[in-house]
C-alpha cells in the first residue's frame, strides 16, 4: 500500500511533537506539560503505523517498549573501560586525596597549577548504564558489569523517556557516534506505588528504590520496565564531542537532549567542597530537601571531579578508579535498637560466628533485624549482653554490625553471651580447631564445630564449590543447593554435572524454563581455571590467591596432587600450616574420589598461562585482614595484583607488609609475632595511588 505526502508529513510532524513534548516532560520538568499531552498523540501514531507497518522506523515513539520478552541478557564488551570512584568518609580523606593530587600535578607539570578547580554532583544512588549511540541513533544500553564486560539491556532502556532514540543535534559536532554513561533510578514515588501493588500481592516489598531499580533492570519483559518508569541521569561522555572541562561536558550533554542533574557546582576549594557536602548531606537516602531542592531520587554522598580535563589526563587512573575524582559518601547511618538475642551461624571450614537478633531498626532505607558480632572477643570487647540497647551502624550502607552498648539503658536484666559448648546444628562438639590431625591446637579467636559430618559444613562447602571465585554457577543460590541435597538429588558437588531437566523440574522452585536455565548454567561451568578448580575444593588454610599460586607453580592437576611438602613451602604464600594442610587433603582417600569423579563427570581444567604485570609493588606480597572503609576485598586484591604485587592467605617471614582494616583477626597478631609491618588503611590508600 503506498503512503500519501499527507500522511508522511502527519507521521514526521507527530514524531517531532511527541518528542518535544517528551523531552519537555522527561528532561526539562516543564510544568506546563503533563504526560498524558504525548499519550494521545502516541496511540494516535500507533494506529498509523499499525496500518502502515512501512512506515515504522527504530527511533519512533512507538518503538520504545518492545512486544516480545527477551530470552535472556547477552553479555556486550565495553568500548570504553568502566571505573569505579575511591570513597571518601570524612573532611579528612578530601584533604589527603587532594593534597595528593596536587603533589603528582606538580611532579609531572613542574609546579602546583593555580587554575585547578572541581566540578561537584550529586551521587545518584543508582544504576550505572552506558549508552552507545552510532549515526546518531541508540545502538546498545549496557551495565557496568566488571568493568570490560556488562549486559545488553537496550531493550529495557529504550522504554526510559529522559534517554533520546536519536540525537539530531551530533551533526552539530561533526560527529556520527556517541557514549554517555550515567545512572538509571527509580523515583520515591513510583517506589511507593510499586509497594502499594506488591503488599496487595502479598510479594516482598523492596527496601529502597536501588534494589527496585535493579529488580526491574533485571526484567526480561521491557512492558514491566515501561510501566516502573525509570530514568536516566547523565553525568560523562566517555567517547565523542569531550569538552575541555566537566563543567562544559555536563552542559553539552543537557545541549545534546540528556537529563542532567541540575544541583551540580563548580568549587574553587575545599572550602567550598564542604560546603556543598553539608548542604547536601541532610538529604542521604530518600530525605530529599525542600522547595527548589526537592529531590525524586536518593543520593548517597557527592561526586568530586577536577574541572579541567588537562588535568584528568595528567593525573590518569590507578587500578580501578581515576585519580582525579573521588567520592565523597555521606557518613554511615546509625540507629539505636535492643538486642532480643544472639544466636551462631556456622561456616562451611566449621567457623561459628555470633549474629545478634535485634529489634527492627530502619537503617538506609532498609531494615535491619541481624548485625554481625564476628567473633568471642568481639563480643567481650564490646561487652554486649542480650537485652543491651546498641548503636547499629550499617558500613558504607552495606553491612550492620553492632558499634557500641549504651551501658546506661541498662535495667539488670541483661544476659551474659555464653560461648556455646555443641554445635546448633549438629550437636557436635565445639571448640578451637586443630591446625592439622597431628598439631597442636591453635589459638586463634575463632571457634569451630568439631564434627566433620555437620551438615551445615557440607552445605556451606557446596555454596563454596558454586560462588563465583570458584566455578561459579549461576541460577544455584544456597536454598536451591540445600534443596538438591535434601531431596536426595546430590551428594556431593560432583553430582551436580549428572543433573537433567527432568531431575529438576519436579522440585517445588522450577518450572521447565527455571530448570533448563539452571542446566544450561552447569554445562557452561564444566570447563574452569586450575586455579578456580583449586580454590572449589575448599581446602583448608587455601583461599583464592593461594589456589592461584599453586596452579602457577605446578600447572596440573597431577603434579600438585603429586607435591611434596617441600616443594609447597618453597611457593611464596604457602607456609608450613598451608603445605601441611594440602598434602593432608590429597593424601585422604575419599578427597582423591571426589576429584576423579568431578573429571568423571565432565569437568575440564583449563590450563592458563599468566604474564606477571610489572610495577612499583613487584616482588612484594601483602595480606588483607579485617574490614577496609573505601573498598571491598575485592577491589584490594585487584588494585595490588595491578601494580604489580602479590596478595596472600598467610603471614610468613616473606609478607612485605599485613593490611588491618576494621576487626583484623589472627594474622595481625602473627605480623606482630613475627616483625611483619603492619599497614593501615591510610597508608595502603597513599601507597597504591
Amino acid at each position: 500500500m503506498s503512503v500519501s505526502k499527507d500522511l508522511q508529513s502527519k507521521v514526521t510532524h507527530l514524531r517531532a511533537q511527541i518528542d518535544d513534548l517528551r523531552y519537555r516532560y522527561h528532561v526539562l520538568n516543564d510544568p506546563e506539560v503533563t504526560d498524558a499531552m504525548y499519550e494521545g498523540l502516541t496511540e494516535e501514531l500507533k494506529k498509523i503505523e499499525a496500518e502502515h507497518p512501512e512506515m515504522v522506523t527504530p527511533d519512533s515513539p512507538t518503538q520504545r517498549v518492545a512486544g516480545k520478552p527477551a530470552e535472556k541478557f547477552e553479555k556486550v564488551t565495553h568500548q570504553v573501560t568502566q571505573w569505579s570512584f575511591n570513597d571518601a568518609f570524612s573532611e579528612e580523606d578530601i584533604k589527603d586525596w587532594e593534597e595528593r593530587i596536587l603533589k603528582m600535578l606538580e611532579k609531572s607539570l613542574g609546579k602546583r597549577p593555580a587554575d585547578l578547580n572541581y566540578v561537584c554532583e550529586l551521587k545518584i544512588d543508582g544504576l550505572h548504564i552506558i549508552l552507545t549511540y552510532e549515526n546518531g541513533y541508540l545502538k546498545t544500553a549496557a551495565t557496568r558489569g566488571d568493568g570490560r564486560v556488562g549486559e545488553n539491556v537496550t531493550q529495557n532502556v529504550r522504554t526510559f523517556q529522559s534517554v533520546p532514540l536519536k540525537i539530531e543535534r551530533l551533526k552539530d559536532y561533526k560527529i556520527k557516534d556517541l557514549i554517555v554513561e550515567g545512572e538509571a533510578w527509580l523515583s520515591t514515588t513510583m517506589l511507593k506505588k510499586i509497594n502499594e501493588e506488591r503488599k496487595k500481592q502479598g510479594e516482598a516489598l523492596f527496601a529502597n528504590p536501588r534494589n527496585a531499580a535493579a529488580g526491574t533492570i533485571r526484567q526480561l519483559d521491557s512492558r514491566i520496565v515501561a510501566k516502573r518508569r525509570l530514568s536516566l541521569t547523565t553525568y560523562d561522555i566517555s567517547a565523542g564531542p569531550i569538552p575541555e572541562t566537566q563543567k562544559e561536558e555536563l552542559e553539552t550533554l543537557h545541549a545534546l537532549g540528556f537529563l542532567t542533574d541540575t544541583h551540580w557546582r563548580v568549587c574553587d576549594s575545599v572550602v567550598e567542597i564542604l560546603k556543598f557536602y553539608h548542604e547536601w548531606e541532610p538529604a542521604r537516602g530518600g530525605s530529599a530537601l525542600g522547595g527548589k531542592n526537592s529531590l525524586p531520587f536518593w543520593v548517597d554522598g557527592i561526586v568530586i571531579k577536577v574541572n579541567q580535563r588537562k588535568y584528568q589526563d595528567a593525573l590518569g587512573f590507578t587500578g580501578k578508579a581515576p585519580r582525579w575524582a573521588i567520592a565523597f559518601k555521606f557518613a554511615a547511618e546509625q540507629g539505636t535498637t535492643k538486642i532480643k538475642e544472639v544466636y551462631w551461624q556456622i561456616g562451611r571450614t566449621g567457623a561459628l560466628t555470633p549474629v545478634a537478633l535485634m529489634e527492627p531498626v530502619k537503617l538506609a532505607g532498609t531494615t535491619v533485624t541481624h548485625a554481625t558480632l564476628h567473633n568471642f572477643d568481639e563480643i567481650g570487647r564490646l561487652g554486649v549482653k542480650i537485652g543491651d540497647t546498641v548503636v547499629v551502624e550499617k558500613a558504607g550502607d552495606i553491612i550492620p554490625k553492632v558499634i557500641r552498648v549504651l551501658e546506661k539503658m541498662r535495667t539488670g536484666k541483661e544476659k551474659i553471651i555464653h560461648q556455646p559448648a555443641k554445635c546448633p546444628m549438629c550437636g557436635g562438639d565445639v571448640g578451637k580447631k586443630q591446625e592439622t590431625r597431628n598439631q597442636k591446637q591453635e589459638s586463634g579467636v575463632a571457634i569451630y564445630c568439631l564434627n566433620p559430618k555437620c551438615f551445615a559444613q557440607e552445605l556451606g562447602r557446596l555454596v563454596h564449590f558454586v560462588g563465583k571465585h570458584a566455578f561459579d554457577i549461576d541460577h544455584l543460590g544456597e536454598k536451591i543447593v540445600e534443596s538438591l541435597v535434601n531431596e536426595g538429588l546430590i551428594e556431593d558437588a560432583a553430582d551436580l554435572f549428572t543433573l537433567t531437566v527432568g531431575d529438576l523440574e519436579p522440585l517445588e522452585r522450577f518450572a521447565e524454563k527455571s530448570a533448563h536455565n539452571l542446566i544450561e548454567a552447569i554445562d557452561n561451568a564444566k570447563e574452569v581455571t586450575f586455579a578456580r578448580f583449586i580454590n572449589a575444593l575448599g581446602i583448608s588454610q587455601v583461599g583464592e590467591e593461594t589456589a592461584e599460586d599453586l596452579a602457577e607453580h605446578f600447572v596440573t592437576l597431577e603434579k600438585l596432587m603429586r607435591a611434596s611438602e617441600e616443594e609447597l613451602f618453597a611457593i611464596n604464600g604457602v607456609g608450613e600450616k598451608v603445605a601441611k594442610s594440602i598434602i593432608e587433603y590429597f593424601a585422604e582417600k575419599k578427597n582423591r574420589e571426589f576429584v576423579a569423579k568431578l573429571l568423571r563427570n565432565g569437568v575440564k581444567i583449563k590450563i592458563e598461562t599468566k604474564i606477571k604485570k610489572q610495577g612499583k609493588l613487584s616482588g612484594q606480597t601483602f595480606v588483607l585482614t579485617g574490614t577496609l572503609g573505601s573498598m571491598s576485598r575485592d577491589e584490594s586484591k585487584g588494585k595490588i595484583k595491578a601494580l604489580g604485587g602479590e596478595v596472600s592467605e598467610s603471614v610468613s617471614k616473606k609478607t612485605t607488609a599485613v593490611i588491618a582494616g576494621e576487626n583484623p583477626g589472627s594474622k595481625l597478631a602473627k605480623a606482630e609475632k613475627l616483625g611483619v609491618k603492619v599497614m593501615e588503611e591510610k597508608e595502603f590508600l597513599e601507597l597504591i595511588t
